[in-house]
């Protein structure tokens, strides 16, 4: 396997690990992983394969991420995206 492969395989598995609550295992989602393999690939590559690394960098980042990506972090913390002062919920782009 090519060693560019085995790194994004590895950064697959980091970035599910951390966007999964615990008692619903380290297994993840496709959806996880088509939300945010891209930032993390992009954003977070160095940090590979240490999951708890990614996931932090993918917070430090969080306003660089895609949506998508901050929705699932977002419900992996069991947060959702505050209002702003006019009401409006952030689109995060």
């Amino acid at each position: 396997m090519p060693l560019t492969r085995a790194a994004t395989l590895a950064a697959a598995a980091g970035i599910l690990a951390c966007l999964v609550p615990a008692e619903a295992g380290a297994q993840g989602t496709e959806r996880q992983r088509l939300a945010c393999m891209t930032d993390a690939m992009t954003l977070c590559s160095r940090d590979v394969p240490d999951t708890r690394r990614i996931e932090r960098c993918l917070r430090r980042n969080y306003a660089r991420i895609s949506a998508p990506c901050q929705g699932e972090l977002d419900a992996a913390a069991g947060t959702a995206p505050s209002p702003d002062a006019g009401g409006a919920v952030p689109s995060g782009r």
